[in-house]
């Protein structure tokens, strides 16, 4: 059993903190609401435009048309009533709140056609420097280069995405590999500031369900996010290259990772705040895999996670790394999540059979390590490669305070930096956690206070090569 203690507090740019365990934590910025974007009273409704709800024809015309319509005359408030709606890609302006109320459900188009970028919709595309054939899609709800949106209400987006989630795995069954996550996100933003999603229900994306790239002061509030936990590769929110992200009091239930910070431009993913969160099935409010670009500025205070694979992760690997620093999570509780804590300078799939995961294991570059999920890791007697700035994964700076990990887990967490730059200043404040097997840690230097880790066997920490570990 561990119990250790940090000292001092800290005092960085995003927080204010006490001296001891008094923490008064902060954002230092304030979330986005309807009052702070005035959008105009005008109201578009888009049944005025000729939208039918018959589930079967398609009503793109009529909400595009209130959109445009609505954003011509300055902005307003685009109602979409109850009902079954259809559409295709629909493109979002400025001034514009797009109102779906209780009952609406707006369904996204099936079919992969729909989604691929002519060339006077390629602005709205992503970019393949961020995700590899991203020029290739585009979303179903796009904005670019636009200012003072909402997509407010309580009726419901469904991505319908089974039916491209299918031909993906049929290809990847037929290539015997995974290969690039190729089909459309739901919700893209990118160049654009001022935007709020709040109440709304985003389900069933063909991908990533709420993705947004350069964006300033972005809120979403009060959502629920969801899809199976089968459906691979469908992060509920995916803050990349962004700036005054706050995300709160939203429900999220997902194949994947819950929240996916990346950064890939040097200097444009700071300042985050997370808090009051229900993250349900999923992999984790993450920091990665892209963190080549550095991200700074994260206080998430307040979440719940039940029954996940994972809870809090930062996790990069070599060629994709860069700085992760000043990070804060505050008043955390976790029941019955498999693996609660993952600080990971290794981030490579491993093999997806049994037999091959067992031969990689045994010979190679990875004989004598480890798997994580679908993660493989060395053993900690890996020689140091070349330290790269921007290339090499770097976290340091990282603070848990007041964490509590009940129920299942199957271990208490792992802490893995490199050789050649391990890991600086991960402290631990008042934590409980009960698990099966202990906190792995290499090449990193932690420090715990007040900490009791209850195991089922074996050690509660589990020293490797490289690990500086602080016992008061």
């Amino acid at each position: 059993m561990c119990r250790l203690i940090i000292k001092n507090g800290l005092s960085i740019g995003l927080f204010s903190l006490t001296a001891s365990f008094g923490v008064l934590a902060s954002p230092s910025f304030s979330p986005i609401t309807l009052e702070k974007l005035n959008i105009p009273n005008k109201q578009c409704n888009v049944r005025d435009y000729g939208a039918e709800a018959t589930g079967i024809w398609y009503d793109t015309k009529a909400f595009q048309d209130a959109i445009d319509d609505c954003a011509q005359k300055g902005g307003g408030k685009v109602i979409v009533p109850a009902g079954y709606y259809l559409s295709e890609p629909l493109f979002l302006k400025s001034n514009i709140e797009f109102h779906l109320e209780k009952g609406a459900v707006l369904q996204a188009s099936a079919e992969e056609s729909a989604y691929h970028p002519t060339e006077e919709q390629q602005k709205w595309s992503g970019s393949s420097k961020l995700w590899p054939l991203a020029d290739k899609w585009i979303a179903f709800i796009n904005v670019a280069e636009e200012k003072n949106i909402a997509i407010t209400g309580e009726g419901i987006i469904d991505g319908q995405g089974s039916t491209l989630l299918e031909k993906y795995r049929a290809t990847t069954r037929k290539a015997g590999k995974k290969g690039p996550t190729n089909r459309p996100r739901l919700l893209f933003f990118k160049d654009s500031s001022n935007i709020l999603v709040e109440g709304v229900t985003i389900q069933n994306s063909p991908s990533f369900h709420v993705v947004f790239n350069n964006v300033e002061d972005i809120t979403i509030n009060k959502t629920t996010i969801s899809a199976p936990a089968w459906w691979q590769n469908t992060d509920a929110i995916d803050p990349m290259n962004s700036r005054r992200v706050s995300i709160t009091k939203n429900n999220i239930s997902v194949g994947d990772d819950h929240v996916a910070i990346k950064s890939t431009i040097s200097n444009l993913s700071h300042d985050f705040y997370i808090a009051e969160n229900n993250f349900m099935l999923g992999r984790g409010l993450s920091i990665g895999s892209e963190t080549n670009g550095g991200v700074s500025n994260l206080l998430a205070e307040n979440n719940t996670f039940t029954d996940a694979m994972y809870g809090i992760r930062i996790k990069s690997p070599r060629g994709k790394g860069g700085e992760v620093k000043d990070i804060q999570y505050n008043t955390t509780t976790m029941i019955n999540v498999k693996t609660p804590i993952v600080l990971s300078a290794y981030y490579k799939g491993g093999p997806t059979t049994k037999d091959a995961r067992i031969k990689a294991l045994q010979e190679g570059e990875f004989a004598g390590g480890f798997m994580l999920g679908d993660q493989i890791y060395p053993a900690d007697n890996e020689q140091p490669k070349e330290y790269k700035e921007n290339e090499t994964p770097y976290f340091n700076n990282i603070s848990f305070n007041n964490l509590t990990v009940k129920g299942k887990s199957n271990y208490a967490g792992f802490i893995i930096g490199t050789p050649e730059k391990p890991f600086d200043n991960i402290k631990f404040s008042n934590i409980n956690i009960e698990s099966e097997s202990g906190f792995k840690i290499r090449n990193a230097s932690v420090e715990f206070s007040k900490t009791v880790i209850k195991v089922e066997k074996g050690s509660d920490i589990i020293k490797e090569k490289g690990s500086q570990i602080t016992n008061q």
